[in-house]
């Protein structure tokens, strides 16, 4: 059960660009410094010293301590002049910088309708800024004020992202499993990293980072813009939405101990139906494999088609030995454990024969559905029957 959502914060709740916004803040630390340091030689160290506090990995030390440790060591001639210039800067040229973002309403309102669901808020942004820097983008994007149960700052922090141990020390100090966390972000590599610990992940496309130009569709299990989270969270679906993308992670797992190679996707657009899931993915319909359960007496088939072919009911009905009818949706359910629209011919909740459309090996790709109507396999009919066990028949 979900019980805690992590909120990145730069590019997530406070729109900028980074890019931007760190080439700012070096200028306008540098020349803070100017009086004690070559703003040259100072930026390196600051740069270095950063680089290695997102490279820690001790548990005894917090981020601020790696960082003052490095930085120290790099300005031993200076560090005590530079210090209370430091701390000046933080606490006025750098509000300054607050020109180089955008506060949105819709950053206060998704994370109002997360805590009006009940569930638990986390600041997770990235932990290498003293609290009070993390304090002024928060009051930037006008969530300073609500009730966080922790806000990642460097002073406590003991790791980076996108680390795994990042996200561990924080279902730690909350208590909590991370298969009941959900972890928002807009950056692929660091926040959707969440992931590898068991997270649940929402990647927000506003501000999008995707330094690895792989298919996000591949890694997520929600994604898209803010308004889409804020109305996702309010929407009056909201749990069983959130049941379908742990059915798409359930099977995310299940092809991931088989082949790696086999990566469901997800998408915005709903692809219940044939004709959705052919223009969601740009391929012609009869690629698109559609599951149906069909019932005959006390006995249950799953059917794998193609989607421009019918089903033969005569050869339903000699394969499980009495006319059949479709299933209900809350015998889809029970049976295959997903919903119509979503089912996925493996991984199922409990053990039922399963039937493959000899037609779809026309194909060197089928797209079946992963677990949720908002979502696809891609598979070669061979890895299909391989995972399923299924018998080709001609239907």
């Amino acid at each position: 059960m979900l019980q805690a959502v992590l909120f990145d914060l730069d590019g997530t709740l406070l729109q900028e660009d980074s890019d931007d916004f760190i080439k700012e803040y070096f200028k306008g630390i540098a020349r803070a410094v100017k009086p004690v340091v070559d703003p040259g030689r100072f930026t390196r160290a600051l740069m270095d010293s950063t680089s290695a506090m997102l490279a820690n990995r001790d548990a005894a030390l917090t981020n601020a301590e790696v960082f003052w440790n490095d930085f120290r060591s790099r300005l031993a001639d200076c560090h005590e002049a530079l210090e209370p210039l430091l701390n000046n800067f933080y606490a006025n040229e750098y509000k300054e910088l607050a020109r180089l973002t955008e506060s949105s309403p819709l950053a206060r309102q998704v994370v109002q309708a997360a805590l009006d669901r009940g569930l638990r808020i986390v600041l997770a942004t990235n932990p290498v800024f003293p609290r009070a820097a993390i304090c002024d983008r928060m009051a930037w994007a006008g969530v300073a004020d609500l009730p966080w149960e922790l806000v990642t700052g460097y002073e406590e922090m003991h790791f980076c992202k996108p680390y795994p141990e990042y996200f561990l020390e924080i279902t730690e100090r909350l208590d909590l499993p991370p298969e009941d966390c959900l972890m928002v972000g807009n950056d692929v590599p660091r926040d959707m990293a969440a992931a590898a610990v068991g997270m649940h992940t929402n990647l927000v496309t506003d501000y999008l980072i995707n330094s690895g130009q792989g298919d996000y569709r591949e890694l997520v299990d929600w994604y898209g813009t803010l308004d889409e989270l804020y109305r996702w969270f309010t929407d009056i679906d909201w749990e069983q939405e959130y049941y379908d993308g742990l059915a798409v992670a359930r099977v995310r797992r299940y092809v991931k101990e088989i082949d790696a190679g086999l990566k469901p996707l997800v998408f915005n657009e709903i692809t219940s139906t044939v004709e959705e899931a052919a223009r969601a993915l740009g391929v012609e319909p009869g690629m698109i494999a559609k599951t149906l359960l069909f019932r005959a007496g006390d006995r249950y088939g799953l059917f794998v088609m193609a989607g421009d072919m019918r089903v033969n009911t005569k050869k339903v009905k000699e394969l499980l030995g009495s006319k059949p009818r479709m299933a209900t949706p809350e015998e889809v359910e029970q049976i295959t454990g997903y919903r119509v629209g979503g089912v996925c011919p493996f991984a199922l909740a409990t053990d039922v024969p399963v039937y493959l459309d000899a037609s779809m090996q026309r194909f060197d790709m089928i797209y079946p559905a992963a677990g949720s109507a908002h979502s696809a396999l891609p598979i070669t009919f061979e890895k299909l029957k391989d995972i399923t066990g299924g018998t080709v028949v001609e239907c």
